[in-house]
């Protein structure tokens, strides 16, 4: 008797099959993109955010070591930059906070900011390695208070300048584009206030400012 013989047939797609596999294609790809792009535009201005909360943290540490008071108004002697002040330099100040930092200096970087380089090694920090702004005025019994923030701000459409600034309750103070619009579409910033907390401004930059209760809050640009 004959034995039946099997055959495997290999059934090709269809011209429809195929259109109807690469439309769904098309469809998973444009559904994944979006979330994919946002990863990366999300992660300097969320860096800047952490970078910030531990300079906060920081802050109070030192605080709690120093009778409730930040290093610009503790004296040398003591610890503090309270004499660094008259220099202008925001790198001075936060390299007191080296101690409660274990030095690691790349927390003053923000990886958006292209006109400064992170400190890679224990050495020196200098203000070509600090994105952001300190407060001199700040204290933690004012809780409204700014305390440290990104550099990129702009008083009546000029770019604050390295220094010290007056930052006064009716100052027309806004973002510039130098950081986070590329990756965020918009104009903002990062806010360290004086109760540690932090926040990304907009528009209600203005509002955080009349919010402090100080008529002048002085801030150190690098």
């Amino acid at each position: 008797m004959k034995k039946p013989t099997f055959r495997l047939v290999a059934e090709a797609f269809t011209l429809v099959e195929l259109l109807v596999v690469a439309a769904i294609v098309a469809i998973v790809v444009a559904l994944l993109t979006p979330a994919m792009d946002n990863r990366p535009i999300k992660a300097p201005i969320n860096h800047c955010l952490n970078n910030l909360r531990q300079v906060g943290l920081a802050l109070q540490m030192f605080a709690d070591d120093n009778n409730g008071q930040f290093p610009p108004q503790v004296s040398i002697t003591n610890g503090g930059s309270l004499e660094f002040i008259s220099s202008t330099s925001p790198a001075l100040h936060f390299q007191t906070l080296s101690n409660y930092l274990v030095r690691n200096w790349r927390v003053f970087w923000c990886p958006a900011d292209g006109a400064k380089q992170p400190l890679t090694t224990n050495g020196v920090l200098t203000d070509r390695n600090v994105c952001y702004f300190l407060s001199v005025d700040a204290a933690p019994r004012r809780p409204h208070v700014i305390s440290a923030g990104d550099r990129n701000l702009e008083l009546a459409g000029q770019a604050v300048r390295p220094g010290l600034f007056a930052l006064t309750t009716n100052a027309a103070v806004r973002w510039t584009r130098e950081l986070h619009a590329k990756q965020t579409g918009r104009q903002c910033g990062n806010v360290l206030f004086t109760d540690g907390h932090v926040e990304t401004l907009r528009e209600n930059l203005s509002a955080a400012v009349q919010r402090q209760g100080l008529a002048t809050n002085q801030l150190v640009f690098p």
